[in-house]
């Protein structure tokens, strides 16, 4: 029980430090800077993060 808790918590951290944090290494403030020069890049990883909160939400409810 303990290993799937810390999983799921270690995941979710993940995604959500991908998408924003305080840092300059975020995927908002990246794609922003870079979106005219990598938009087919930035469009494949808003999907990838999208589907990967989509299955997140869906095991937490």
């Amino acid at each position: 029980m303990g290993m799937g808790f810390l999983l799921r918590w270690l995941f979710a951290f993940v995604l959500l430090a991908l998408t924003y944090n305080p840092t300059q290494w975020n995927f908002i403030r990246w794609s922003v800077a870079n979106y005219q020069s990598y938009l087919s890049v930035t469009v494949l990883l808003v999907l990838l993060l999208s589907i990967e909160y989509i299955i997140y939400l869906r095991a937490t409810v």
